[in-house]
């Protein structure tokens, strides 16, 4: 799989404007978000939502403040590049780039900014997730955003050791242990050589900022069946004392809730 190249990130960087309305949906930024990924498409390049905006699509109560669109690692450079000449140029700026977040290299892509809208977004290359970002492995929202399939997604949150993301997406979608050995490969150590090159990547992008510590994914084999059994099995304790804990399979999901993705009351 082909490493990210961060330099994309370091085009001058405008400070954003303050913004001028919210954006659509309630400040959601379902029309601006499409938008973006009717670029990418009309581009020939495959994306889909990842991040937090795909942890609320599968059930999570959480409020987002971009969104991650992921495109193919060798499709990463010329996504990005688009938006910084004209015409996209004109419509979309650069945002500030962020503090470094464990495990991750998100603080070495780009973020922009729609003009005038409080809307904002990352190019975020499939090596990020360790996805294969490709039509197959999607699935599409009401408002036809792609989203990594169920499976796809929980396979990329253990693997990247994003146990938090995954911890979300299990009670989310009250996920149980008979799934997970359906669905997920738990009997491998885990993905070694993508944690020692992603551990590289991280300390190698942290000279711009010499008062974070490098975070390292673990490189040594892993049991990832125990590791999916563990965050399962504490499903009911993550339930908080200010909900009626009987009432409740997830701390996201009262019980006989139908599955998030279908009720027709959710903007994503």
């Amino acid at each position: 799989m082909n490493p990210p190249n961060p330099l994309i990130a370091k085009s001058p960087v405008k400070p954003l404007k303050p913004s001028t309305k919210a954006a659509s949906y309630g400040g959601r930024g379902i029309v601006e978000v499409l938008e973006v990924i009717r670029i990418l498409e009309t581009a020939s390049i495959p994306c889909c939502v990842a991040g937090g905006c795909a942890l609320v699509y599968y059930g999570a109560r959480m409020v987002p403040n971009n969104w991650e669109i992921c495109v193919p690692t060798d499709s990463f450079e010329k996504a990005s590049a688009m938006f910084t000449v004209t015409p996209l140029s004109e419509t979309y700026e650069p945002r500030s780039k962020i503090q470094p977040q464990i495990g991750s290299l998100k603080h070495t892509y780009p973020h922009f900014a729609l003009n005038g809208v409080n809307f904002s977004f990352f190019i975020v290359p499939a090596f990020e997730y360790f996805l294969r970002c490709e039509p197959s492995n999607f699935e599409r929202s009401k408002h036809n955003i792609p989203f990594p399939k169920l499976d796809c997604y929980a396979q990329s949150l253990l693997d990247t050791q994003r146990y938090l993301d995954l911890t979300n997406l299990i009670d989310g979608m009250d996920l149980s242990e008979e799934w997970g050995e359906e669905h997920l490969d738990l009997d491998k150590p885990g993905e070694l050589e993508y944690a020692k090159e992603k551990n590289e990547k991280i300390a190698s992008s942290l000279a711009e900022h010499p008062n974070s510590r490098p975070s390292r994914l673990r490189e040594t084999p892993m049991d990832l069946r125990q590791k999916w059994q563990t965050i399962i099995r504490t499903k009911q304790k993550r339930i908080g004392l200010e909900v009626p804990g009987h009432l409740y399979n997830t701390r996201f999901r009262t019980k006989g809730s139908p599955d998030p993705r279908l009720r027709e009351d959710r903007n994503i």
